[in-house]
């Protein structure tokens, strides 16, 4: 038995999740020893409120433009 992994010629997804994988084990390892867990879990709420706040206000520009072709 063969236990060296083979390389593939996977499709595009593959190669993207053994990306996305690699990148997470990255931050896990990788991590700035200045920062602490709870720095990076402020930052990353942070960014996703952003987020939210975006998805929001595109809501709102869509809701007003719906209005003003009704007329109201």
């Amino acid at each position: 038995m063969n236990a060296m992994p083979q390389p593939t010629n996977g499709n595009r997804s593959d190669y993207e999740r053994r990306l996305a994988a690699a990148e997470s084990l990255r931050g896990m390892f990788g991590r700035d020893p200045s920062r602490s867990f709870v720095d990076e879990l402020i930052a990353e709420r942070r960014a996703e409120a952003r987020a939210e706040d975006l998805e929001d206000e595109a809501y709102r520009r869509a809701q007003d433009r719906i209005r003003a072709r009704a007329g109201r």
